[in-house]
């Protein structure tokens, strides 16, 4: 569903996302002329694993869900994307399908850009490393998760999906890191588990006084949850900073 949003804002909104952030103004306009601003309701199904690329998108409110076909019918969650989020662009690159589907957890607006203002962009050399750079990215978080599901017993599992929350959306509060409370359904989707055993893990550590938690947030001990990492854990402002 289209919505309304004004081309200032569209422009504000790719500016908030790194592979965007550096471009000229008549490149920024370029894309913004082009983009379309559009919403989805919780559960819509925005692009399907397999299915044809002519877009990416950048998500700007809502959560949404980047999810690969399992066995019988059910899904395995890869990622929870959160504003300002670039998600889709991976496809675009050599043409092909869908790696996975995109599913809004929550009412979504995105904004949609064309596959042809993508590879306009792209003969900016400046533009290509960093959507090179991004793609690398991406392709070791993917490695990381393979390893931590396969190889993790779940407590480092479920400690994992937590650092890794922390290090995407969590702030700085003293000793600790706060996240918003993810659903134990979603933490066991991202560490391979069940929702039963992602409650006995949190209740382990909330007994080793290494995450405390309330109606709306959770709170990650650094130092007491470290142990569990094999990354360090960071926030985005902490890595900002270095």
């Amino acid at each position: 569903m289209s919505v309304a949003m004004g081309k200032d804002v569209i422009k504000s909104s790719l500016k908030a996302v790194s592979l965007f952030a550096d471009l000229s103004e008549a490149d920024l306009d370029m894309v913004a002329s082009a983009a379309r601003p559009v919403a989805y309701k919780k559960g819509a199904r925005i692009f399907e694993e397999g299915s044809a690329a002519d877009c990416c998108y950048i998500l700007t409110a809502g959560r949404a869900r980047v999810v690969l076909a399992g066995s019988s019918g059910t899904e395995i969650l890869l990622h929870i994307l959160l504003p300002p989020a670039l998600v889709g662009e991976i496809a675009l690159l050599d043409r092909s399908t869908r790696s996975a589907s995109l599913v809004a957890a929550d009412p979504c607006h995105l904004i949609r850009i064309p596959a042809a203002v993508l590879e306009a962009l792209r003969k900016n050399p400046a533009f290509e490393h960093r959507l090179v750079a991004g793609l690398v990215s991406t392709l070791r978080r993917s490695d990381d998760r393979v390893r931590v599901i396969s190889s993790f017993p779940s407590i480092r599992r479920v400690a994992w999906c937590l650092g890794r929350l922390a290090r995407s959306t969590g702030r700085r509060e003293g000793t600790a890191i706060v996240i918003a409370k993810p659903p134990h359904s979603e933490l066991g989707e991202m560490a391979g588990c069940t929702r039963e055993t992602v409650s006995r893990v949190l209740g382990i550590l909330q007994r080793k006084k290494y995450v405390s938690w309330d109606a709306h947030t959770l709170r990650i001990e650094i130092d007491g949850m470290q142990r569990y990492l094999t990354t360090e854990l960071t926030t985005p402002d902490l890595r900002a900073e270095r």
